[in-house]
């Protein structure tokens, strides 16, 4: 849901962390006000083509091997796990490798929903820098990326992975407690579980206006995929929304909402696509013609909409040149 209809397998990491759960034990989620000042925070995920991770089958000694790297860059022990980002695989193969590592997660993030770019986090609107970056495949392979600015250290962090199989475990952004909290997102992952919690308690579907107040969001339409292509969606409503019509602008996740030439919602808040009879997300490469969906849209956080937060997530960071507005 939080994924924004990026491409992934969440299906994959879900089982991966309930395996590590049952062969470790339960993870425990802390607050970074309960960690020490001095405690060493290390935000990880994967790095690479999101497309790639369902077929890369992760060992789950990554995240010890990137403890261990961190661990000898700034001569002090990892105190927690954090995830990059809340969505997706990266919102779950961190919980693999806290429980393998023994280690807490963190209550916090590098962003609430799923960005592409590696200088999309709000460390990096902090000014935190990500570097050094480490990279590993699990295969006894570690690379450690000393990176002039952020541009450059995902400049070089993409190139790195494309040499580890496309897609790799990575961790950036080191930080001690007391820096992160006020770079990181806190409350991310408590977010997320509580969203998990409102959707399809019963096993039976949820109707997508629960889904929207569950996200503090709104419902945009709810119609039929009438037109489809690589870069756009078209949204006929129906029922209550006859006669309106929607446009989805998307790379790879739906990043604009448009109603008669105007901007109804934007990238960095949250635009996800529902099935109108589940609730369930549909992924914007899954999307299909004739599809039945309900769209919703949910605010960003305060960071993403302050200046530096929309030079770096917002529509003109994709090449959109419209006005961010607020959903």
């Amino acid at each position: 849901m939080l994924a924004a209809g990026a491409e992934g397998a969440p299906e994959l990491g879900l089982l991966m962390a309930l395996v590590a759960v049952e062969q470790y034990g339960p993870v425990p989620v802390v607050a970074l006000d309960d960690l020490p000042d001095d405690a060493l925070v290390l935000p990880c995920g994967i790095v690479g083509a999101p497309a790639l991770a369902a077929e890369r089958v992760f060992g789950g000694d990554e995240g010890g091997a990137l403890r261990d790297a961190a661990q000898d860059l700034h001569g002090a022990d990892v105190g927690a796990l954090m995830c990059l980002e809340t969505a997706g695989t990266n919102g779950l193969l961190p919980v693999t490798w806290a429980a393998r590592a023994g280690l807490p997660l963190v209550d916090a993030a590098g962003a609430r929903r799923a960005f592409p770019g590696l200088s999309q986090r709000t460390m990096h609107v902090a000014g935190v820098p990500a570097a050094p970056v480490l990279l590993t495949d699990g295969r006894g392979n570690l690379i450690v990326i000393h990176a002039a600015d952020d541009a450059w250290a995902e400049r070089l962090a993409r190139s790195a992975a494309a040499g580890l199989g496309g897609v790799c475990a990575g961790a950036a952004y080191a930080m001690s407690a007391r820096r992160a909290r006020s770079a990181a997102g806190a409350g991310a992952v408590s977010r997320a579980l509580a969203l998990g919690h409102a959707l399809d308690p019963d096993g039976g579907g949820t109707d997508p206006g629960a889904v929207a107040r569950a996200l503090d969001g709104s419902l945009l339409i709810e119609g039929r995929v009438t037109d489809l292509d690589r870069t756009s969606a078209t949204i006929d409503g129906t029922t209550g929304d006859a006669g309106r019509q929607l446009r989805l602008e998307l790379q790879r996740a739906f990043l604009l909402a448009l109603e008669d030439g105007a901007v109804r919602a934007a990238v960095p808040d949250l635009i996800a696509v529902l099935a109108a009879d589940t609730g369930a997300p549909i992924a914007a490469q899954a999307l299909r013609r004739g599809d039945r969906v309900a769209v919703l849209a949910a605010a960003a956080d305060d960071v993403w909409r302050s200046g530096p937060g929309l030079a770096v997530a917002g529509p003109g960071a994709f090449g959109y040149a419209v006005e961010h507005a607020p959903a």
